[in-house]
Order: structure tokens, then sequence, then C-alpha cells
């Protein structure tokens, strides 16, 4: 695998699961690429699809009851698919996952250094239990661990390491917990890193900062990004390109900047509407609700909340090339894309 080719590609995946009724379809047609040093956004209501997509590439779906229908999903230059669990374990080394609530993800019983230095030996074990338990029962390896805890916590800037490894994460703001879990996320030299709304509990300013630490761990250490979120408006800040789940499917997609100024998709207008309007404006929202998984409408999943419905919405609109590099998936806009 090259440095220029992508670090994930989802191609035209359609993933089921088994139900006490069989196989169910809960995403089709969904699509992405993520390349080293850049960070997509994956946006959308609750329930579109996003974690069934994000928990796809982390290896924690299991499969069965989950199935790949059709498609493709590459990482690292391998098919998901035909790995063995043991390489498919292997794969995992390589994913980083930092999760949207940090007082939930630490441990309040245990020192961000206990934790940490954990973790690393663990990494530095090769993920074996027996040699993890050999380590830490030999105490061998901690002292390395915690040089590289500090090492770690230096690089998302917290300014006394070795103090903050002494702290209990309720010592710790929301903002600093939230980096010390980035840091353990850079415990295993990672090449992918999926982030799940790590700012939503985080006041403004602190938010702010966050998403320009998470830029610049993309940029300096090389890592893929996915950045999965509800706010258009957190997407416009980190995210070179975005991807617009709706249903299970993917419904639009190209270049943040040009996605959010001029949406084609009828749900991706209705997102940017319900945002909150600085200039005075009221939100207006989107009537009606996010289908279920299990039971969609016939045709475009977004057809009986959609202004702009009609009856070729009664098939499922395929994703289309459109201007400025975007897709996007919709009968009111196919007269405006090639076929």
């Amino acid at each position: 695998m090259s440095t220029s080719d992508p670090v994930v590609v989802i191609d035209h995946l359609a993933l089921d699961f088994q139900t006490p009724d069989g196989l169910e379809r809960v995403l089709r047609d969904v699509h992405m690429e993520i390349h080293a040093g850049e960070i997509v956004g994956l946006v959308g209501e609750s329930g579109c699809g996003k974690s069934a997509t994000a928990k796809l590439l982390l290896g924690v779906l299991p499969m069965p009851p989950a199935r790949i229908a059709s498609g493709r999903v590459t990482m690292f230059g391998k098919d998901i698919a035909t790995l063995h669990w043991r390489e498919r374990e292997l794969a995992k080394r390589y994913i980083a996952y930092v999760p949207q609530d940090p007082m939930a993800a630490l441990n309040p019983s245990f020192t961000v250094g206990e934790q940490m230095l954990d973790l690393i030996i663990w990494e530095a074990c090769g993920r074996t239990l027996a040699a993890y338990a050999w380590n830490r029962r030999r105490r061998a390896r901690v002292a390395s661990a915690r040089d590289r805890a500090i090492e770690l916590l230096e690089k998302v800037y917290i300014a006394d390491p070795a103090e903050v490894l002494g702290r209990y994460p309720v010592q710790l703001s929301g903002g600093m917990r939230q980096r010390v879990l980035l840091a353990m996320a850079l415990s295993g030299k990672p090449r992918l890193m999926i982030a799940d709304e790590p700012t939503t509990a985080l006041d403004v300013t602190v938010q702010k900062r966050t998403i320009d630490l998470i830029k610049d761990l993309a940029a300096r250490e090389g890592l893929a990004g996915l950045y999965i979120t509800h706010d258009l408006g957190v997407a416009r800040e980190i995210c070179a390109r975005t991807y617009v789940m709706y249903g299970g499917t993917t419904v639009e997609s190209g270049p943040t900047a040009a996605l959010l100024e001029a949406p084609a998709h009828p749900y991706t207008q209705g997102l940017l509407a319900a945002q909150p309007d600085l200039g005075g404006g009221m939100p207006s929202g989107i009537p009606g609700q996010v289908p279920d998984y299990l039971a969609p409408p016939p045709g475009c999943r977004f057809a009986p909340r959609c202004g702009e419905r009609s009856a070729s919405c009664e098939a499922l609109p395929a994703a289309r090339a459109y201007p400025g590099g975007r897709t996007v998936a919709c009968w009111a806009r196919a007269e405006e894309v090639p076929a």
C-alpha cells in the first residue's frame, strides 16, 4: 500500500443484520474514502447509520449477525471481508477511537497514570494477555511506559504531564480529560482515528481548542480521521470532506465548504436550516422523524419528510456525480447531474 493510497475505502456497501425474522438490510449504497493526514466528516441525525458504519470499521460489529451483503470495505489496503479473524484483530491495533464522554471512558477509581501505563504496556505486549500479565507482575516495562505516557501527554499540549499522571479523572476539567483520551488514542501508533462527537460535552471555548488539537494531530501524525457529528458547524471547522447519511445510506458527499455553501440534497438543506441562526432567525427544523432501520419506507428514505418528493421517489435513487467533486442521491437533482 503506497502512501498515496486511501487508508479506508467503503465502496457501495450494503450491510445486513440477522434478526429473528431473517436478514434485514440496515446500510445500503454507503460510500466513503479517507486518506492519511485528512479528516472527513460523517453527519446526520441519530439513527441514520453513522454508528453502524463506525463500528464496522472498528471491528466491534460481530459478523455474524452482521454481514456484508454487497460492496467492499477496504482498510489499510485489505478487504476486511476476506481477513481471518487474527488478521482483523491485528488491523484493529492501528485504529484509535475517541469517545463522546471522557468521564464515562476513564475509570474514576484509578489515576490517569495507572490507566495510561496499563494501555501502553498492553500495546507493547502485542495485546497478548499472557505477556501483559507477566510484564505487570514483574514490573517490567513500567519505567519505559511512564516515559511514553509523559511523551504522549506532551503531544496533546498538557503542560505538566508528570503531575497529571498522578491525578484522578474527577480532578481534571472536561477539556483535560478529552486531551488524556486523545493521548491514549495515540498510544498504539494508529493510522486511523475515529472520533465520535468528542466535543459535545465541552463548552464552546474548550470545544474550539479540542477541534484545533485533533486537526493538528491528524496533520502531524499523518492520521486518517473520521469525525462523527450531527453539528454541521463543527464539520465546517474540522473536516476537509463530508459524507451526509440518512436512513442507512449516503445521500450527499463532497468538499465540506462547497457542500455546506450550496447543499444539493433536500436532507442536507434541512440540516442546515435546523442550525441556530446567529442573526436572530428561528431554525426551521425538518418535519417527521428518521425511519426505522428495519422498517424503512419504500423508495427514497427521505421522501416522507421531503418537500420536493415526486412519483420518481418511489424508487431508491443511486448516488450520482455532481459538479465540484461531489455526489448526490436524489431524483430531484437527477437532471442536474450526468447519467
